[in-house]
């Protein structure tokens, strides 16, 4: 076994663990590119909205003028995506309540219940359906209508009320989108070309970097990670804003497949033993190197270049010498191997005649998540959440104090999947809203009574969004604090159409978000709780579980595309899962309890994070070994690799019960397994006489003999 495996680096600690929060906010605030032209966006529709509100006397300007920055993106076509959502989402929303309220008008009882309904809808709908801000607006817009006759109890005003609300927001919608698409718009097709771009030089990177002509990390590494979610978002987005790409989207899915499979590849060959590379091995990856360059330089519009000689198809140049090698086989031999299999398929989906490469696809339509229906905890979140809304509900009406309602709203939006990240939400409402408030307070103070037209409280207006549009558009540990800023400030200094020095309006909202924090915050605490610390586990614990089924997975043959379609299923799968576990590490660290128990549980899971995906990148080496044709492997052997795999697949399964902190079976020896299987090669030298099969077998091997120590170390980081 090697005495030491490489693995993916460790994630830099975050900026809140190392730093003050003063260079905490800075780094959050910094400028990078897009942000300042987005925020210039965001200042015009919102000012656009303003001045259009105050022309045509349409009520409630406040809330027209805030959705702008609620719909903001740094990038127009998501930014088109979410308002028609949005707009959707509105038009139903406000059409259940109103027909709701014909039977319930007068029916306090039964507006409780329709109340808790609707609440409970939504929350579960934010969860399981595939477009959960759909379910969810549609839930939050209907819990406040119901809320509408305790105030306005006359049935016409609360319709033409209701009635009113979706101009309002249609108006501020509109506008954010057509800002993005006006102003210096960022063209999704033209985005996607980049990302597709980019991994394709991450893969000639990774290339040079092992072949010793670069030194560095590879970020061939971090684009094997992401997954390709952002790609087909963007593909989504290009479609719409150009719907004559539609035609084209067969071809499209298929090259973002591809081109994911082949920056994995390469960034296994950063993974693998860090031997010199011999004249075959070289030349191979030099000219799979031009081929990368090559298809970057169609892909932007170019003539491929001609540093080199051009690569034929895999067909046409056979394959690498598959006479054994001294030091027991080669693993960079399958590595290569796959990588020139995805080129020619990735050469067939740039080629104009239309023919779509047989591979499998990364998009499955559906309404609900898999286990919408089945996993409990999504009713205990809704169940949660309507007791949250029902509690502040019956507070509000028992003190008859309608403007803290924000008190509802605060529970629906900050209410999260976990305690952790409920407590992170509810601190950024808090802290933007008192910010805003704060904003709002000095311009009443200082600014509103010398203001005589329009033009001033526009510029009042402008000067309070930019700080409010560049929080938004920051990171998301930040940006929803940039959006109760833009709440709270517009409900200040936008009262109506005239200048306005109340102070009682901002003082029930923050009074109404506070109490809506500490109500979801203890319902999340004492029912049915459902710690971010130990969700994390529970999520890395099924990615572990996609690795124990990855290792199962036999290619070769006729077994070779339903391999490869199972892999790239479960890999979208794992990537998920660790993403989610490290959104749950980040989101532990504001749940209650000693910080340094938090700190280090998140240091370990991050440990553990890089190992796993070093195995799982071995994994997927393993499964893509290309084989053409049925390899004549004797039985033995063929048993005793299936023997090693089904070790693996039990180890990966123990360890994710240790993980989950559950009753586990011991990890097997895999190393008395790779012995045996290794045995098996060698007993069965003399009945193998295709050198071809000889180099499948022993490059296997050497890919085994990666996986062992990478999962002994995984499942020290598990138990540490």
């Amino acid at each position: 076994m090697p005495a030491q495996t490489l693995s993916f680096p460790l994630p830099a600690p975050t900026v809140r663990e190392s730093i003050p929060m003063i260079r905490f906010l800075r780094a959050e605030l910094a400028p990078f590119p897009g942000r300042a032209i987005a925020t210039f966006r965001v200042v015009v529709a919102a000012v656009v909205v303003l001045v259009l509100c105050m022309t045509l006397r349409i009520p409630e300007p406040h809330l027209a003028v805030w959705v702008v920055t609620r719909v903001a993106m740094e990038e127009s076509s998501q930014s088109l995506l979410t308002g028609l959502v949005f707009l959707v989402a509105l038009t139903i929303g406000l059409a259940i309540p109103l027909v709701l309220l014909t039977f319930a008008m007068d029916q306090a009882w039964l507006r409780f219940c329709l109340m808790a309904a609707m609440a409970g809808l939504g929350l579960f709908l934010r969860q399981t359906f595939v477009i959960g801000a759909l379910g969810f607006v549609i839930g939050l817009i209907g819990t406040i209508m119901m809320t509408v006759p305790d105030f306005i109890p006359i049935p016409e005003l609360v319709v033409r009320g209701g009635l009113w609300l979706w101009p309002v927001f249609a108006l501020g919608i509109t506008a954010a989108v057509a800002a993005n698409l006006l102003i210096a718009p960022t063209d999704p097709e033209t985005l996607l070309r980049e990302e597709l771009v980019t991994r394709l030089r991450a893969a000639e990177d990774a290339i040079a970097r092992r072949s010793g002509k670069r030194h560095g990390d590879s970020e061939a590494t971090r684009l094997a990670s992401a997954g390709v979610a952002r790609l087909l978002l963007l593909l989504k987005s290009a479609e719409v804003a150009h719907p004559s790409l539609r035609a084209r989207h067969p071809q499209r899915a298929a090259l973002i497949t591809l081109l994911d499979r082949l920056v994995t590849s390469a960034a296994a060959l950063a993974l693998l033993p860090r031997t010199p590379l011999d004249a075959e091995e070289g030349a191979r990856l030099e000219r799979v190197a031009q081929r990368c360059a090559d298809a970057r330089q169609v892909l932007v519009g170019a003539e491929p270049t001609a540093t080199s000689p051009a690569a034929p198809p895999l067909a046409q140049v056979g394959s690498l010498d598959p006479s054994p090698r001294r030091d027991g086989g080669s693993a960079i031999f399958p590595v290569v191997r796959e990588l020139e299999h995805v080129l020619d398929l990735v050469q067939q989906a740039l080629g104009s005649d239309g023919v779509v490469p047989d591979v499998a696809s990364s998009e499955r339509p559906r309404a609900f998540v898999p286990d919408a229906f089945t996993n409990p905890s999504y009713v205990h979140y809704a169940l949660k959440g309507a007791l949250a809304v029902m509690i502040c509900y019956t507070l509000q009406s028992a003190v008859d104090w309608p403007g803290i309602r924000t008190c509802l709203i605060t529970c629906l939006i900050v209410g999260l999947g976990t305690e952790g990240a409920t407590i992170q939400k509810g601190t950024l409402r808090i802290a933007g809203a008192l910010l805003g408030a704060a904003m709002g307070f000095l311009a009443i103070l200082l600014l509103v009574p010398s203001m005589e037209s329009i033009t001033s409280l526009t510029l009042l207006v402008a000067a309070g969004t930019a700080v409010a549009a560049w929080v938004v558009l920051g990171s998301p540990r930040i940006a929803y604090a940039g959006v109760q800023i833009a709440f709270a400030f517009y409900v200040c200094v936008i009262q109506g159409f005239d200048p306005s020095w109340h102070f009682d309006t901002i003082r029930d909202r923050l009074i109404g978000i506070l109490l809506g924090n500490v109500v979801i915050t203890l319902v999340f605490h004492y029912v049915w709780p459902l710690p971010a610390a130990g969700a994390m586990w529970t999520s890395f614990g099924s990615a572990l579980r996609a690795l124990a089924r990855l290792a199962t997975v036999r290619s070769g043959g006729d077994e070779q595309d339903a391999a490869i379609e199972t892999a790239g299923e479960l890999r979208l799968q794992a990537a998920h899962d660790f993403a989610t576990a490290q959104q749950m590490a980040d989101q532990a660290a504001f749940e209650l309890g000693p910080r340094e128990e938090g700190l280090a549980a998140r240091e370990r899971l991050q440990r553990a994070a890089a190992d796993a995906q070093s195995t799982f990148l071995t994994q997927l080496a393993i499964a893509h070994q290309r084989s053409d044709g049925v390899l004549a492997i004797p039985d033995a052997v063929d048993t005793g690799m299936r023997r090693f795999d089904a070790a693996v697949s039990d180890g990966l399964e123990a360890i994710a019960a240790h993980a989950e902190r559950r009753a586990a079976p011991p990890i097997p020896d895999l190393r008395a397994h790779f012995a045996a299987a290794a045995a098996l090669v060698t007993e069965s030298v003399a009945m193998i006489a295709d050198p071809e099969v000889m180099a499948h077998l022993e490059s296997r091997l050497a890919l085994y003999r990666e996986l062992v120590p990478r999962i002994e170390r995984l499942a020290a980081d598990v138990d540490a």
